[in-house]
C-alpha cells in the first residue's frame, strides 16, 4: 500500500520507496546518467555495442539494424550538421520534426540532446493553423519533414512563418515540393546531406544539464490552440528511474521494442529513450497500422506497449474465437481461474499445462515471445486487464500519467487484478484535492489528482497564465479526478475538465459516461453531449459495421437495403439506446449520466474532419459546434426512453 505522509492533505507516495518522504530522481545504480544522451552512452555499455534502431527492408521484408555506436556516430554527425546551419549548441535552441517511426526521428533526439538543443516533435495530422502556431511561437528556423504532404503544409504558408530557414526532407524531394520552397524562400535539404555536413565537421559535443529542457511536446489541443510542454532532462531520468524500480522482478536489460506509436506522444518518447538506457532493440514499424500485428508476428517482441484500443480489438478477437462453443468457454474460464491463482501465488508463466493448452494461440498472436506488455493512455476494464495478465504469460503493467508528468502511477509486477493503475510511482508524490462542485472530498478519497516530483515539468511554453493554472504551489493538477482504492493504488474515476451543468444543477462528465458507453461492442465512437437548459444528455454513435449488423438481426429488424434509412427508424434508435443503458446501469451510472436520446452517425471523428485530436481525442467543441443542428432536433424530438 502506498504510504501516507503526515499531514492533512493525505499526501502519498510509493510503497517501493525506503523513506516515503523521499522521492528517487536518479537511476539507481546508473547515478552518472544525467541526460538522456547518457541512456544511449549506457545503452551501449549493457548491450555490448548490440544492435539499437532497426527499420524493415521494403525489399527483403526483413530488419536492418544500426548498433549502439553507430547510433552515436550518426548523432553527433547529424547535431553537427544542425550547427553548420546556424543553429548553437544551447539549450534555447530548437528544432522541430514531424514525427513519424523511422530511425531518422530518433537520431534526431539523440542529436539534439548531443548538443544541448531542444527537440519540438509535431503530430503528422496536425492542422496547417496548428503547424503554423508551433513554428511561430518556437521561432522554429529548421524543421525535419517526412514526406511531400507535411512539406507543402509548412510551405504553402511560408509567408507566415519568417524565421524557418530549413526543411530537412526524409522522403524524395519532389518537384511541387521544390517549387513551393523556392517561391517562399526556405532551403530544402535531404536528410542525408544534413549528416554528411556534419560528419564532414564534427564538433565536440556540448551535453547539457539535467534541469536543461529535453523537449517540448504539444498537447493535441482538444480546446483552443496546443500548449507547449517544458520536459527537462531530470523529468525523464526520474521517470526511467522509477520504471526501473517499479518492473522489479519483471525488469529487463535488452530485449526488442517495437516503435508504432505516435513519436510525439510522450508515451512513445518515454519507451524510446526508457529502452535506450535498457539496451533494447528499437524496431520501427513500416507506417500501415493495419499489418502491425503482422510485424508483431515477425518481430517477435519482447516488450509491447500497447493502448487500451488495441488491448480490446485483441479481447474481443479471443473472445469471437471462443463462440457458442460450451466447451471452448469452460475451457478458457478453467484456464483463467487456475492462470490467476499462480498469479496470486507469485508466479508469471507461459509454459503452465494451460498455456500450451489454450492460451498458446493467443500467445502467438502477440509474437509468441512477449515478457513485458505496459498499457496507458486511457482506462481499460478489469476484465481486460485481468485476462491479459492471465493469457498473455507476461508481466502486464498499467500506468498513468501525462504529458506534464510522465508516469505518475503504475501497477506492480505480480497484479492480478484490474481496474486501476496503481500506486504513486517514486519519483512523485499524489494528492486528491476536493471538487465540491462535483461532490469530490478528498476525506473521501475521492478528488481531483495532482503531483509534485521530479518527473513534473516546468510549465508551458510562452504560457505563464496556463502554468499558473496547472502548477499550483508546485503541485500539477492534473485534470482528472481519482479514487484511493482500499488496496492503495489510484483508480481515475472521472474528469473535471470538460464539464457540463444540466438544467438540475448537476455536473456531468460526458468522457466517464463515453467510455463506459464504449464498453459495448456495438460502438466504433461516441460522443455526448448536454446543456444547461435541458435536463438529459443526449449520445451521437459512430457504430461497429459488423457488430451493427448482426444485432439488428437478431432484434428482428429487416436490412431493406438503405442503412442509414434503417438507422434513422425510431424503434432502431430505441433498442439501440437501451443496449447502451443496460451498460450504463450495470457500470452504475446514476440516472441523469445515462442517454435518453440519440443519433447515428455515418462519418466517424477523425484527424481529418478535425473533429479528433492527433492523439485520438475528441475535440468537443467543434463536434458540438459540427453537430449542433442534430444536437438541437435531439432535443426537439424529445426523449426516447
Amino acid at each position: 500500500m502506498p504510504k501516507n505522509k503526515k499531514g492533512k492533505e493525505r499526501i502519498r507516495s510509493s510503497v517501493l520507496l525506503d523513506d516515503p518522504t523521499q522521492l528517487v530522481g536518479e537511476i539507481p545504480g546508473s547515478e552518472n546518467v544525467k541526460n538522456t544522451f547518457d541512456c544511449l552512452k549506457n545503452g551501449l555499455q549493457v548491450s555490448n555495442d548490440g544492435n539499437c534502431i532497426g527499420s524493415k527492408n521494403p525489399v527483403t521484408g526483413e530488419y536492418e539494424w544500426l548498433s549502439y555506436s553507430e547510433v552515436i556516430s550518426k548523432s553527433q554527425s547529424i547535431g553537427s550538421g544542425l550547427l553548420q546551419l546556424g543553429l548553437k549548441p544551447q539549450n534555447d535552441n530548437f528544432v522541430g520534426m514531424f514525427a513519424v517511426n523511422k530511425q531518422e526521428f530518433l537520431l534526431s533526439v539523440c542529436a539534439c540532446a548531443a548538443y544541448s538543443m531542444v527537440s519540438i516533435p509535431l503530430y503528422l495530422t496536425l492542422g496547417w493553423q496548428s503547424v503554423i502556431y508551433i513554428i511561430n511561437q518556437a521561432s522554429l528556423s529548421v524543421v525535419i519533414v517526412n514526406n511531400s504532404e507535411n512539406a507543402l503544409k509548412i510551405l504553402n504558408n511560408s509567408q507566415q512563418l519568417p524565421t524557418l530557414k530549413y526543411l530537412v526532407m526524409l522522403d524524395p524531394i519532389t518537384p511541387d515540393v521544390q517549387q513551393a520552397a523556392d517561391k517562399g524562400g526556405v532551403q530544402l535539404l535531404p536528410f542525408k546531406t544534413l549528416e554528411d555536413l556534419g560528419r564532414n565537421s564534427l564538433k565536440e559535443l556540448v551535453l547539457p544539464k539535467s534541469d536543461d529542457i529535453f523537449c517540448i511536446p504539444y498537447t493535441s489541443g482538444t480546446t483552443g490552440v496546443p500548449k507547449g510542454v517544458l520536459l527537462t532532462h531530470r523529468s525523464m531520468i526520474a521517470c526511467i528511474a522509477a520504471l526501473k524500480i517499479g518492473y522489479g522482478e519483471a525488469g529487463v536489460y535488452g530485449g526488442t521494442i517495437l516503435s508504432y506509436l505516435p513519436p510525439a506522444h510522450i508515451y512513445e518518447i518515454c519507451n524510446e529513450i526508457a529502452s535506450l538506457y535498457f539496451g533494447r532493440r528499437i524496431a520501427c514499424y513500416s507506417g500501415d497500422i493495419k499489418k502491425l500485428m503482422d510485424e508483431v508476428q515477425l518481430l517477435k517482441p519482447t516488450i509491447l506497449p500497447l493502448v487500451p484500443r488495441l488491448m480490446n480489438a485483441l479481447f474481443a478477437k479471443a473472445k469471437e474465437s471462443v463462440g457458442d462453443s460450451a466447451l471452448k468457454s469452460f475451457l478458457v474460464k478453467v484456464a483463467l481461474s487456475r492462470k490467476e491463482k499462480l498469479l496470486k501465488r507469485g508466479k508469471v508463466t507461459n509454459q503452465s499445462i494451460w498455456d500450451k493448452l489454450v492460451f498458446k494461440k493467443f500467445q502467438d498472436a502477440l509474437g509468441g515471445n512477449v515478457h513485458m506488455v505496459v498499457t496507458t493512455s486511457a482506462p481499460i476494464s478489469a476484465e481486460v486487464m485481468s485476462f491479459f495478465r492471465c493469457a498473455s504469460g507476461a508481466y502486464v503493467f498499467e500506468a498513468y500519467g501525462q504529458t506534464e508528468t510522465l508516469a505518475s502511477a503504475m501497477t506492480l509486477p505480480l497484479e492480478y487484478a484490474g481496474g486501476f493503475t496503481g500506486p504513486p510511482v517514486t519519483c512523485n508524490f499524489v494528492k486528491l484535492v476536493d471538487v465540491p462542485e462535483m461532490g469530490y472530498y478528498s476525506k473521501d478519497d475521492f478528488g481531483e489528482v495532482c503531483m509534485k516530483g521530479p518527473n513534473v515539468f516546468k510549465g508551458y511554453f510562452k504560457n505563464e497564465e496556463a502554468t499558473k493554472e496547472s502548477i499550483i504551489d508546485g503541485w500539477q493538477h492534473s485534470g482528472d479526478i481519482g479514487r484511493w482504492l482500499p488496496n492503495g493504488s489510484l483508480k481515475i474515476v472521472d474528469r473535471k475538465k470538460h464539464l457540463f451543468k444540466l438544467s438540475q444543477g448537476e455536473y456531468i462528465a460526458p468522457e466517464k459516461v463515453e467510455a463506459i458507453y464504449s464498453e459495448s461492442k456495438l460502438v466504433l465512437q461516441i460522443f455526448v453531449d448536454g446543456s444547461t437548459d435541458q435536463n438529459y444528455i443526449i449520445a451521437l454513435v459512430v457504430p461497429e459495421p459488423a457488430a451493427l449488423k448482426n444485432w439488428l438481426k437478431s432484434k428482428g429488424h429487416k436490412d431493406t437495403g438503405d442503412i442509414n434509412q434503417l438507422l434513422s427508424n425510431k424503434e432502431v434508435k430505441k433498442d439501440f439506446l437501451m443496449e447502451l443503458r443496460k451498460i450504463g446501469s450495470e457500470k452504475e451510472l446514476n440516472s441523469l449520466e445515462q442517454a435518453r436520446n440519440m443519433s447515428f452517425l455515418s462519418e466517424p471523428f477523425s484527424t481529418a474532419n478535425d473533429l479528433m485530436s492527433p492523439t485520438f481525442k475528441v475535440r468537443r467543441g467543434q463536434a458540438r459546434k459540427h453537430y449542433e443542428a442534430l444536437i438541437n432536433s435531439l432535443y426537439e424530438e424529445g426523449p426516447l426512453v
